[in-house]
């Protein structure tokens, strides 16, 4: 029997025990790479579905090159999107490569990929795209029905073009800390796979980070387009609440906000500030923002952060600390809540970030750590129904 007909007499996906979750029984084939796709993948495993990552043998995902640090083999950055799935090494560029992710294809509930359209086209992809029964979820650098829709992009691009640079930092324009571009894409594309999930139909769904990072600029975007007003960079300060942001008590920096007339009284009395007439609305205080900020601080200034915090949230006012990351492991609420879970690795257990879900009051559990490069290869491919032979096949097929 040739590798074809192994492969279409076989189940066409390698069954695991179902984790649990509403998407229980879901399968999601990940052709995805770097952070948005991943990103995507990641989001519906803590959903309860069944991922499966194929990557390029020898080269894997380019986050696993992302480093120092590493763990491993592999780089840090790519454990943060990478948990709960399978890995399996095909060579798409090798006939029995494209055998294999073609049968996967046609048993998949889900396919996310972020290849660029003329590589999509000619990996033979784009065919099996177009016949598909599978919600297909594509990740572009821009959308694309407009002009630069098949070109390559990253975050900090979608981050420069979007505006959002504009109107972040201070002095100069400035990336947000993390790729935010990415991680907001990674959430559309989720809702678009569960839009087609629902909608049960071979939904076909794009998202570019072009497009995302434009979402992302809610009331900077209104204050431009609805008012006229071109934001710049404000650094820590809000464009259209005063006080909302970083103010220094007698030690350090500690972060409030008054999000309505109340809640700025409240504070005021908290901290022993007489306020003045004009400060009774919010379009008041935005106006004398640099009087209320001096106010404020001189009244905060009285205590240390920490001393704050306790008195401030006996009055009902938003606040926190500036914490590095470094702190999240100790921080009382991410411990009670378990957000942060350990779990085994082939090189030594690792600390991953879980879901922010609840789900009937209970967080998802992350079960399984990132996988090594190709580590489930040879247990899936059985699980197709290949013999040694064709195993060999295919997985011989990139080295010759």
């Amino acid at each position: 029997m040739d590798l074809d007909a192994a492969l279409a007499a076989g189940p066409g996906w390698p069954e695991i025990s179902p984790y649990d979750g509403p998407l229980a029984g879901v399968r999601v084939l990940d052709l995805s790479r770097v952070l948005a796709g991943p990103y995507c993948c990641m989001v519906l495993a803590d959903l309860g579905a069944d991922v499966l990552k194929v990557e390029r043998p020898g080269l894997g995902d380019d986050t696993r090159h992302w480093g120092p640090p590493f763990h491993g083999d592999d780089a840090a950055y790519f454990f943060s999107v990478n948990r709960d799935r399978r890995s399996l090494a095909l060579d798409l560029t090798t006939m029995p490569g494209r055998a294999v992710v073609t049968r996967l294809v046609e048993a998949a509930d889900v396919v996310v990929e972020n290849f660029l359209p003329r590589h999509l086209a000619s990996l033979g992809l784009e065919a099996l795209r177009d016949k598909r029964s599978s919600v297909w979820v594509s990740v572009r650098g821009a959308g694309g029905d407009g002009p630069d829709g098949d070109k390559p992009g990253y975050d900090v691009m979608a981050q420069a073009r979007s505006g959002l640079m504009s109107v972040t930092g201070t002095t100069e324009p400035t990336k947000v800390g993390v790729a935010i571009a990415d991680v907001v894409t990674g959430l559309y594309a989720a809702v678009g796979a569960l839009a087609g999930l629902v909608a049960r139909k071979p939904l076909q769904v794009e998202v570019g980070l072009l497009e995302a990072a434009v979402s992302t600029l809610v009331n900077q975007a209104s204050n431009a387009l609805v008012g006229g007003v071109v934001p710049g960079a404000t650094g820590n300060a809000h464009p259209n609440i005063v006080p909302y942001g970083p103010l220094a008590c007698a030690d350090t920096a500690l972060v409030l906000g008054a999000g309505n007339d109340a809640q700025f009284v409240a504070l005021c009395e908290a901290i022993g500030v007489t306020a003045r007439p004009s400060w009774a609305t919010n379009a008041g205080r935005v106006a004398d923002r640099d009087a209320v900020v001096s106010a404020l601080e001189t009244g905060l200034g009285r205590r240390s952060a920490h001393e704050w915090v306790a008195v401030l949230a006996d009055h009902g006012i938003p606040c926190a600390p500036v914490q590095d990351v470094g702190q999240l492991l100790t921080d009382p609420q991410l411990m009670a809540t378990g957000q942060l879970q350990t779990v085994p690795h082939p090189k030594g257990d690792v600390t991953v970030v879980g879901s922010p879900y609840r789900l009937d009051g209970r967080r998802p559990r992350v079960h399984d750590a990132p996988p090594l490069l190709g580590q489930h290869t040879t247990e899936v491919l059985a699980a197709l129904g290949l013999s040694a032979a064709h195993i060999e096949e295919v997985t011989g097929a990139h080295r010759r």
